[in-house]
């Protein structure tokens, strides 16, 4: 295939499904950019800032006609709904594509009874269809579900990996994975630790980068937080961790500059 080309779902002002603090929009614009990341010059990612649907962008784009147009969502319901699925217009008979990406997202966002839905009253569905656009629209699980949530955030790499795989793309050879975190025992270390600064980040594993960055979560001035007996210096930072109530995951935070004690501009102070 010569080329994928992303729509971010939402967005301008629309966050889409919400859920655990977390917006649609954001979220599928962090994956888009993993798969950009991963895929290099065979994914284009359609200009973000946009909402795709209430602009109807598709009835002015044009892509090459061996390219392949995928939007990116995630679903919103009761908390009990789970699963990823894949939708396609009423009528049209899954491609290969379509096959592979629902069977792949499926895998890993398992819960709907049905992985490939067909449908007739969606209006980039139409649009395409009607333009001869080579089309499909992915729900990356439901954001209202703290399990799908989880495994959006943790396994957002392998999401992405495995959408450039079911179009045939593989991933870019200079794109180095999170490193995976040494864990170092310190007795002393864990404890309560209120937050100094506004819009601390917090991250999947403790290092800058851009792509392991928890969407739409920081902690801020006054906001406290239990570290366990766990640090790492990377990156030019102390590093932090604790297991998220919701999520059950690790998660980690910047407490400061690597000074061998703790210092009055640290961002996380123990109390």
């Amino acid at each position: 295939m010569a080329k994928l080309y992303l729509i971010a779902g939402h967005g301008a002002g629309d966050p889409g499904a919400c859920g655990g603090g977390q917006t649609e929009a954001a979220n599928v614009r962090a994956l888009a950019s993993r798969i950009k990341a991963l895929g290099g010059s065979d994914v284009e990612v359609l200009d973000t800032s946009r909402n795709w649907y209430a602009d109807a962008g598709i009835n002015r784009l044009t892509i090459p006609k061996d390219a392949a147009l995928l939007e990116l969502h995630m679903d919103g319901a009761v908390e009990t709904a789970r699963g990823g699925h894949v939708i396609i217009k009423s009528g049209y008979e899954p491609d290969a594509y379509d096959k592979a990406l629902a069977d792949d997202i499926a895998r890993i966002l398992p819960g709907r009874a049905e992985k490939i839905i067909k449908r007739s009253n969606l209006a980039n569905v139409n649009r395409a269809a009607a333009r001869g656009i080579n089309y499909r629209l992915v729900e990356c699980g439901f954001i209202s579900n703290a399990e799908d949530r989880a495994i959006f955030n943790s396994r957002m790499d392998e999401i992405a990996t495995t959408i450039l795989a079911s179009f045939g793309l593989t991933q870019a050879p200079s794109i180095a994975p999170s490193p995976t975190p040494v864990p170092v025992a310190t007795k002393g270390f864990g404890g309560t630790y209120r937050c100094t600064v506004d819009g601390l980040r917090i991250r999947t594993s403790p290092y800058i980068r851009k792509d392991n960055i928890v969407p739409n979560v920081s902690y801020d001035k006054g906001d406290e937080v239990v570290l366990d007996d766990w640090y790492q210096s990377h990156d030019g930072y102390i590093w932090g961790r604790y297991t998220g109530i919701e999520s059950g995951l690790k998660r980690y935070v910047a407490v400061g500059k690597p000074t061998g004690k703790p210092e009055p501009d640290d961002y996380l102070i123990r109390i």
